[in-house]
C-alpha cells in the first residue's frame, strides 16, 4: 500500500499560513498593547480597562462570526475567506501605524476590524486544515506546525521589541508583503477530500444531545476550549502587562519572549519523541503544577518582583507549548474519529464559540480588576494579582480537560490507539 506524504504542498502551505498569522499577531498584540501601556496621559488601571475592552470586542466579534461563516463556507472556496481576512489584517496594521499616538481613543474601532478580519480568516483556515490533514498524521503534523510557529516567536518579538528604533514605514511594507503571501499560500492548499458539508447549529446541537455517549469526546473538546480561551490568551496579556509594570520596556518583553520561545522548541522535540511511545498523560499534570507554582511566586511578591515575573514567563512559555500541541491535535482529530466528516463546519463553529466565550470571560475578569484597582487608586494592582490567581485555576482545569478528552477517546473505541498511539499502523481513511 502506498503511503501518503505528510508534508506535501498543501500541508507546507498550511504551516506557512500559520507562521505568517503568528507574525501578524506578534505585531498587532505586542505593538498595540505596549503602546497603550506607554501612554503617560492615563494611569495603569485605566489602560488595563481599555486593553480588556479591546479583547472583549475582538473575541466577541470573532466568536459570533462563526455563526454566520458556515452558511457561506459550505458552498464557497474557503481560500477566498482567508484572502479577505488577510486584506483586513492589512487595514488594521495601517490603522495602528497612523493612529499610534491616539491608540487608546480608537481601540474599539481597531478591535472591531481586527475581529472581523479574523472572522473571515480563521473559519476558512481551520476548515481547510480539517479537510487536508489526515487523522493518521495529526499528532506529528500539529507538533511540527507548532515548532515552526514557535520559531517565528523566536525571531520577531526581538524585532518588534525594538520597533521604535527603526523606520516604521519599512515594517508596514513588510506586513503588506506578508499579507499578500498569506493570500498566495491559502490558494495552494488543496483539501485531501472535500465532504458534502452541512451547517445547522440547532440540528447539530440536537444530535449531540441525543447521542451523548458516542459524542462524549467532542463535548469534552468544547469544554476544554472554554478553559483554553479563559486561561492561555489571558495569561499572554498578563505577561505583557506584568513585564511592562516591572521593566517599563518593550525591548525587554521582546527579548524574554524570543529566548523562552527558543527553549520551548526543545520542549516540543522532547514531547514528540515521548509521544511516539506513550500517551500524553504524563506531561499534563507536571505542566500545570509548575505553571501554578510560578504564579504563586508572583502573587507572593504582589506582582512587582521582576525575578518572579521572569520565572513565570519562562515556565509558562517553555511548557505551555505541550498543552497547545495536545489541544490542537485532539480537536482536529475528534470529528474524524467519530465519523462526523459532514459536520466539520458545525463542530468548528462550536469549538470557536466555546473558545471565544472563555476568552471573553477572562477579559471581563481583567476589566473588573482594572475597575477595582482604579477605585483603590495609587496605581494599585491588588485585584490584577487576584485575577491572575483565578486564571491559574482555570489553567488547571484546561490541563484536566485534556486528560478527560484522552480518557474519553480511549473509552470510545480502539481507533484512537490505531490513529494516535501506533503511528506505523496502515489505515485507509477519509
Amino acid at each position: 500500500m502506498k503511503k501518503s506524504k505528510i508534508f506535501n504542498l498543501s500541508a507546507i502551505s498550511i504551516i506557512f499560513c500559520d507562521c505568517i498569522q503568528g507574525i501578524l499577531l506578534i505585531f498587532i498584540d505586542l505593538f498595540l498593547v505596549s503602546n497603550v501601556l506607554k501612554d503617560a496621559n492615563y494611569d495603569i488601571s485605566y489602560k488595563i480597562i481599555q486593553i480588556a475592552l479591546f479583547y472583549i470586542i475582538y473575541y466577541g466579534v470573532l466568536g459570533v462570526s462563526y455563526l454566520f461563516s458556515g452558511y457561506y463556507l459550505k458552498n464557497h472556496n474557503k481560500s477566498v475567506f482567508v484572502s479577505i481576512g488577510a486584506f483586513g489584517f492589512t487595514i488594521v496594521v495601517v490603522l495602528i501605524y497612523f493612529l499610534r499616538d491616539q491608540l487608546i481613543t480608537f481601540l474599539p474601532l481597531i478591535a472591531l476590524l481586527y475581529g472581523l478580519s479574523f472572522g473571515f480568516y480563521s473559519p476558512g483556515y481551520h476548515n481547510l486544515t480539517s479537510e487536508t490533514i489526515s487523522s493518521k498524521h495529526q499528532v506529528r503534523f500539529f507538533a511540527v506546525k507548532r515548532i515552526a510557529f514557535q520559531a517565528v516567536y523566536v525571531i520577531f518579538p526581538i524585532t518588534f521589541g525594538f520597533i521604535d528604533s527603526v523606520d516604521f514605514s519599512i515594517v508596514i511594507i513588510i506586513m503588506a508583503i506578508l499579507c499578500v503571501a498569506l493570500v498566495v499560500f491559502s490558494f495552494l492548499i488543496k483539501p485531501k477530500k472535500v465532504y458534502k458539508l452541512s451547517f445547522n447549529i440547532r440540528k447539530f446541537y440536537k444530535y449531540l444531545k441525543n447521542n451523548k455517549q458516542s459524542t462524549e469526546p467532542l463535548r469534552f473538546v468544547y469544554l476544554s476550549n472554554f478553559f483554553r480561551g479563559a486561561s492561555i490568551d489571558c495569561f499572554t496579556t498578563f505577561l505583557t502587562i506584568l513585564v511592562w509594570i516591572g521593566a517599563q520596556s518593550t525591548s525587554t518583553l521582546g527579548i524574554l519572549q524570543s529566548v523562552f520561545t527558543l527553549l520551548s522548541i526543545i520542549t516540543l522535540f522532547l514531547y514528540l519523541r515521548y509521544y511516539r511511545k506513550k500517551r500524553s498523560k504524563a506531561f499534563i499534570f507536571p505542566v500545570f503544577v509548575l505553571v501554578c507554582i510560578s504564579v504563586l511566586s508572583i502573587i507572593a511578591t504582589e506582582g512587582t518582583n521582576m525575578i518572579a515575573i521572569t520565572i513565570f514567563y519562562a515556565v509558562y512559555t517553555i511548557l505551555n507549548v505541550i498543552y497547545i500541541s495536545i489541544s490542537d491535535s485532539r480537536k482536529a482529530s475528534v470529528v474524524r474519529i467519530l465519523s462526523l466528516h459532514s459536520h466539520i463546519l458545525e463542530s468548528t463553529a462550536m469549538m470557536e464559540l466555546t473558545l471565544a466565550s472563555g476568552r471573553v470571560f477572562s477579559s471581563i475578569l481583567l476589566l473588573l480588576s482594572g475597575v477595582f484597582d482604579g477605585l483603590i487608586g495609587n496605581n494599585s494592582n491588588i485585584f490584577l494579582i487576584v485575577t491572575l490567581g483565578v486564571i491559574a485555576v482555570l489553567y488547571i482545569f484546561f490541563g484536566l480537560s485534556l486528560y478527560w478528552i484522552e480518557k474519553s477517546l480511549i473509552r470510545q473505541d480502539m481507533q484512537f490507539q490505531k490513529v494516535h498511539i501506533n503511528e506505523t499502523y496502515e489505515h485507509v481513511e477519509d
